[in-house]
């Protein structure tokens, strides 16, 4: 397997990344905004004590602070902005203990750092938790969306450029999302903050 997990392409029977079809669906801004190199990812992690998948750090370091189809809002580390950055994240997680706390049986998960914990990498706009199962290995975590206010998940066994791509294809349903939300041409909205 390598960087993104290769999969067959239409492109003359070219192996493509997932991350390298969502490219080719999903047009890079013009502008971007906050998207860290190799230094600034490794300061962080090694601070935080997170390696984040490739294919996330990817995503972050070709479309930078943003989201798609103005739905899908991604969290960024080097964003300043508390709604989108490392804080969210920690709110995010406290929010899922608290609701853990109170309802033991409907929120199943453990949170990371625990085995096979909850990690945050976005949100929707109708408040939809956006995780990743964490595991040993950052490149065999999972998606996780769970529904805004509810107990209610849906767990997807690919990593998260996969699932962007077969979400905006269509060749994968999340019932979490509106129906209708990539009918159209889908964008990467780039935000810049400041």
């Amino acid at each position: 397997k390598c960087l993104y997990g290769r999969v067959g392409s239409r492109k003359k029977g070219i192996k493509m990344t997932y991350f390298e079809l969502l490219k080719d669906i999903l047009s890079v801004p013009k502008i971007v905004y906050n998207i860290g190199n190799e230094k600034t990812w490794h300061d962080l992690e090694k601070n935080i004590g997170i390696v984040f998948p490739k294919d996330y750090k990817g995503l972050i370091g070709t479309y930078g602070t943003g989201g798609i189809g103005n739905f899908i809002w991604f969290l960024t580390p080097f964003e300043e902005d508390d709604n989108i950055n490392l804080k969210k994240m920690n709110a995010m997680l406290e929010a899922y203990k608290i609701s853990k706390s109170h309802f033991p049986n409907y929120f199943i998960h453990n949170i990371y750092p625990e085995e096979e914990g909850l990690l945050p990498w976005g949100y929707t706009d109708n408040g939809d938790g956006l995780y990743w199962k964490t595991n040993d290995s950052p490149e065999k975590w999972s998606i996780v969306i769970y529904e805004s206010a509810s107990p209610e998940y849906h767990e997807y066994k690919m990593q998260l450029a996969e699932f962007l791509y077969k979400i905006i294809t269509g060749e994968l349903i999340c019932d979490v999302f509106p129906e209708d939300l990539f009918e159209e041409k889908v964008e990467y909205v780039s935000v810049g903050l400041k």
